[in-house]
Order: structure tokens, then C-alpha cells, then sequence
């Protein structure tokens, strides 16, 4: 995400969310969803601080046309999806009393591997991921008998296959029946488009920065439960989960997820830096006048502040932080998650080494376009990177 000012300059913006256009445009998004799903009941107002972010940069000058509808249609199907959430929990409270498995959690940085290192982890026949259909269109709960049929795979697919061809198929993709990354189920309008938004929203980008995401992991929890009432883990299971934004907020998420146990893929920074800016910088091209010039897409500072969080998290919690490093984990995929499973104290099944391979020769034959051969240089030289000082701590 883009980064504008500081905590100071966050502050003082703020306090002018509620400005002249902010306030009438919240009750217009807030009057769709509303509209659109016959329910008024919003839970908490936690969310209305994001939304107000998001509504001043709805009026950005540097927005096109199809960035401004684009924007508003997105905030209004996120609305939407709150509301039948919330909904659903209050006349289903039983849902809150759904037992929470053991969590294996993959965290670390962007482009470090966690979407390769989850799907290995998924494999394994005690496992459950959430998939990207699930987390996001949860309502009506999915049950476990039609799971796999659910028309909403397909809808979703639909939507998903119109950015075939572009450079996110060939850095980032993730099908409607695949595991996906938790923040795709939030419901506290904190990672629309998973966060990328962050690129040309940048008020909202900057609140995203030094918000306290308690309260968004607090009803991710009770999202969680809803989608395992009727479509729980294999008896005796656990969940596999991933978002490496997560790691922004380490400390949390493992607050209110006491389940969870930590895994986090090493890669280079330098090539972190690299891959993630390859990904991040044209995503929104098309959203934007020709004459905006937008902020840094990526600063070397979004990569030093997930190595921190690793670094603080592990010195406070070594028992809740396993690693391993991304060379190892390309190599030997299957390796790499059995002796995971093993330092976690799970103990991995006989086919385990064949649903891996069966999985990677899925990938390798089509089901994703191959990665770029090269990248653009970043802007700073791989001993540039290594010098800095929460790198080097990283490193060693």
C-alpha cells in the first residue's frame, strides 16, 4: 500500500474525515447496501472509520471515471457482504458456540512464497483451507454435502477469468476453489481487493496503516466460525490459513487467535522487494487519470515492517514461529511440509507426498500461467538492501 505522511498527518486528516462530500457520501454507500440486501443492521462502527477513508478518496481528483465506479460498486457488494454476515450470526447464535480447530497459520512477507507454502500445507488429509468462493460469499453458510457444487464457485469463477492474460495471472492467482488469503473475508471494509486498493485510495491506505486490527480479527473469528458450522475440518482436523498483511498485525491476530500456531516462508528481501513491486505497481492503471502520479506503489518500508513484526514476535514467542526458508521450499515441496508438519507436532498421512505432487503437476500443466523470467530492477541494489538495518537483523 501507499504510505502518506505520518501517524501525525493521520491524525489531522482524520479529523476532516466527516468534511464537506465524506459523511453524504458514507450514507449513499451505506443506503445501497441497505437497498441491495433489505437489512439495516451494521453491527459495530468500527467500520465506518475505514469506510469514511474510503468515501475521501472517492473524490480524489486523480480517480477516472471507471476508477470512481469501479470504487463505489466495490464498497457497495463489501457492504452488502457485512451486513448478510451480521445478519446471519444474529439469528443463528449458535454459531458463536462453533468450536475453534487448531490453527497452522502462514504468515511472513508478500511474494516470500505463502501462496505456494498454503497449498502444500493443504494437502494434507486432516487439513481444511478457506477458499476464495467461501470467504468471499459466506452467506449462506456452505455445507459440507454441496461445498464442492455450490453455484457460487462458478459465479465467482466468471468474475475471476476477466483478468486472464494480465500480469496478476502470471504473479498471483487464485482460482474460486482454491485456498485464499483470510483477508479476502473480512467484513470491517479493511482489505478491499485485498488491500491493492491502496495504490490510488490512499487516504484509506494510510488509515490501513496505523489502524488497530483487533476488532477486524475479533469478527474475522466469528466469519471463521460461520463458515465451519455446517462445513467443518476431517474429525480431529485443523485449519491452514494465510495472509501475509496479517503480519503486519502479528500480535493480534495471535491474541484473538490463541489457536493459532505461526509458519512464515524466508525469502531474500532483496527479491521480495523486487517480485512485490513488479506486482503491485500497474495493477491499477486503469482506475487512475494519465495524469496522476501516484506515490511510491511499494517503499522499501513495507517490506522493513513485516520483518519487524517477525523479528519482535519471535523473540517474545519463539514456541508460536516456525520457518523455512523459500529455496528449500521450492525445492522440495513436499519435504519442506512434512517437516513442517513434523516441528508442529503433526503427523503427516501416507498419501501426503503424492496429493503434492499431484497439485504441482496441476499447476506446471496449465491451471496458472508460468511467472515472469525477470523483473525490473527495484530502484535500490541488492547490497542496499541487505545494509538496511531491520534487513540485516531479518537476515541474520
Amino acid at each position: 500500500m501507499a504510505v502518506v505522511g505520518d501517524r501525525a498527518d493521520y491524525t489531522d486528516r482524520c479529523a476532516i474525515l466527516s468534511g464537506v462530500g465524506v459523511s453524504e457520501r458514507m450514507d449513499e454507500l451505506l443506503a445501497a447496501a441497505e437497498q441491495a440486501t433489505g437489512l439495516t443492521d451494521w453491527g459495530d462502527d468500527w467500520f465506518r472509520q475505514p469506510l469514511a477513508a474510503w468515501c475521501d478518496d472517492l473524490q480524489a481528483d486523480h480517480l477516472n471515471d471507471t476508477g470512481r465506479s469501479f470504487f463505489t460498486s466495490l464498497a457497495v457488494r463489501d457492504l452488502s457482504r457485512r451486513l448478510r454476515v451480521i445478519d446471519t450470526l444474529r439469528r443463528n447464535p449458535e454459531i458463536d458456540d462453533v468450536e475453534m480447530p487448531p490453527i497452522v497459520y502462514i504468515a511472513g512477507t508478500i511474494r516470500s512464497g505463502t501462496t505456494l507454502f498454503h497449498n502444500i500445507m493443504s494437502q494434507h488429509a486432516g487439513s481444511k483451507s478457506l477458499l476464495r468462493w467461501e470467504l468471499m460469499e459466506p452467506v449462506p453458510p456452505p455445507e459440507a454435502a454441496t461445498a464442492a457444487t455450490d453455484p457460487r464457485i462458478a459465479a465467482i469463477q466468471s468474475s475471476i477469468d476477466k483478468r486472464r492474460g494480465t500480469q496478476l495471472e502470471a504473479m498471483h492467482w487464485v482460482n474460486a476453489d482454491e485456498p485464499e488469503e483470510c483477508q479476502w473475508g473480512f467484513i470491517d471494509f479493511v482489505s478491499l481487493l485485498a488491500g491493492a486498493a491502496g495504490g490510488c485510495m490512499l487516504q484509506w491506505a494510510q488509515w490501513s496503516q496505523f489502524a488497530d486490527y483487533t476488532r477486524v480479527f475479533e469478527n474475522y473469528r466469528r466469519l471463521v466460525k460461520l463458515l465451519l458450522w455446517k462445513n467443518p475440518p476431517p474429525p480431529g482436523g485443523f485449519l491452514v490459513l494465510k495472509a501475509p498483511q496479517v503480519t503486519n498485525h502479528l500480535d493480534a491476530f495471535a491474541s484473538v487467535f490463541p489457536e493459532a500456531r505461526f509458519v512464515a516462508p524466508v525469502r531474500d528481501p532483496y527479491r521480495v522487494f523486487a517480485s512485490g513491486r513488479a506486482m503491485v505497481g500497474g495493477i491499477l492503471d486503469a482506475f487512475v487519470t494519465d495524469e496522476f502520479e501516484p506515490p511510491d506503489p511499494m517503499p522499501v518500508e513495507s517490506i522493513e515492517r513485516p520483518l519487524r513484526s517477525l523479528i519482535d514476535f519471535d523473540a517474545r514467542f519463539p514456541e508460536r514461529l516456525t520457518t523455512v526458508t523459500y529455496p528449500d521450499l521450492v525445492a522440495d515441496p513436499a519435504g519442506v511440509g512434512a517437516a513442517t508438519y513434523a516441528a508442529l507436532d503433526i503427523e503427516v498421512d501416507a498419501d501426503f507426498t503424492s496429493a503434492v505432487a499431484a497439485f504441482l503437476d496441476a499447476q506446471r500443466s496449465g491451471a496458472r500461467a508460468r511467472p515472469p523470467r525477470t523483473l525490473p530492477e527495484p530502484g535500490l541494489s541488492h547490497d542496499e538492501m541487505l545494509e538496511r538495518p531491520i534487513v540485516a537483523e531479518y537476515c541474520e
